[in-house]
């Protein structure tokens, strides 16, 4: 079928990666999801056999307190980009969007800091599968990308880059 990327879940050794690429081949790319403390405790082992990590925090946070699932997170991240591998992020980043317009400051926190501690991606799960508003998610995580990689700590004048009020993504109202 030409399959070019497939996620491994709760992918717990480096064994459970060789067996998918037995099956896959050496083309597909392999995106092994840490669930577990299984899958934690292997972690590097697991991204050498890997062509990146996707962090699943919801899944993981079932079996580490949920206290710990940002050093946890943190932890991933570093050995992944060690390892000189892709990591990204899962979770409901925007979780109060799936019934509100807007999100909260605490999510836009979480997303930047996420992003600065080296995530190559993020992934929306809820907020666009079942919420109310899917677009307005999908913008909100594209202008905190834009915002993060254009940084205010890269350019001249701080102040008036922080108070700017016109959109990263829509172009001014007009007409």
């Amino acid at each position: 079928y030409n399959i070019k990327y497939f996620a491994l879940s709760f992918a717990n050794t480096e064994n459970d990666v060789r067996y998918l690429r037995s099956i896959v081949g050496t083309d597909p790319k392999i995106i092994s999801k840490i669930e577990s403390i299984q899958g934690l405790n292997n972690l590097e082992a697991i991204s050498k056999q890997s062509d990146a990590i996707l962090i699943d925090r919801g899944d993981l946070s079932r079996e580490i307190p949920i206290e710990n699932i940002p050093s946890a997170q943190k932890y991933i991240i570093k050995t992944v980009k060690e390892g000189k591998n892709n990591v990204y992020v899962a979770t409901n980043f925007l979780e109060s969007m799936i019934n509100s317009v807007g999100p909260t400051r605490a999510e836009i926190n979480d997303i930047h800091n996420t992003l600065a501690d080296g995530a190559d991606g993020l992934v929306l799960a809820a907020e666009t599968a079942i919420g109310d508003y899917p677009i307005q998610c999908a913008t909100m995580i594209k202008k905190m990308i834009i915002q993060f990689e254009s940084s205010i700590y890269q350019r001249g004048n701080i102040i008036k880059d922080l108070v700017r009020k016109e959109s990263l993504i829509l172009p001014r109202p007009h007409g």
